[in-house]
């Protein structure tokens, strides 16, 4: 049996940048109304046809230079999205391709905010159980793709990007990712 760790991180944001001063132009809000309540001062969009798994691609490619492992390596790929290329085939098995893991399987996962926590806590699961080395997981969305831009509750919100982590099995001795705590409630959903 073995503990999982992150042994790489990385992340990918499109190099559009969209600020408060930008929605000022389209929506009835300000500057001030944005960073008081939020904090957010700019997002990230992506460009049209720009999918998640482009973004998930791109992130991927920095962490396996940073990790220094080819795609081969990877045996699992999980990608927390609520934005997915397409209905089938997931995500994660378009992004299986572009990246060349061509000895990993993968699948997509929604769990909106909590998606990559629920995709980490799996991936260490399948660790930790011996089922698997290497896991992949990803936490990407094009949200810009499913907001009313006309909505100030929610465009001023999100933005687009992509977020991935290199979960493998720890060496004799090392402790890795002790636990998870993870809860839901889905009382609030209206």
């Amino acid at each position: 049996m073995y503990n999982a760790k992150v042994t790489a991180v990385s992340h990918y944001v499109p190099p559009k940048v969209v600020t408060n001063t930008d929605l000022e132009k389209t929506l009835d809000t300000s500057d001030e109304w944005i960073r008081t309540r939020t904090g957010i001062r700019q997002r990230h969009v992506a460009a049209p046809g720009q999918a998640t798994s482009d973004l998930a691609a791109e992130a991927v490619q920095i962490l396996l230079k940073q990790r220094g492992i080819s795609a081969e390596a990877i045996e699992c790929i999980i990608v927390a999205t609520v934005t997915p290329d397409m209905f089938f085939p997931s995500t994660a098995c378009i992004l299986q391709h572009k990246i060349g893991a061509r000895n990993a399987w993968g699948f997509d996962l929604s769990g909106a905010c909590s998606g990559f926590v629920y995709a980490l806590s799996t991936a260490s699961q399948f660790v930790h159980c011996g089922t698997y080395r290497n896991v992949l997981v990803v936490g990407a969305d094009v949200m810009t793709s499913i907001l009313n831009p006309n909505d100030r509750s929610t465009y001023v919100l999100f933005g687009d990007g992509a977020g991935a982590v290199l979960v493998e099995a720890t060496e004799p001795g090392e402790h890795g990712i002790l636990d998870f705590v993870r809860r839901s409630d889905g009382s609030g959903g209206k």
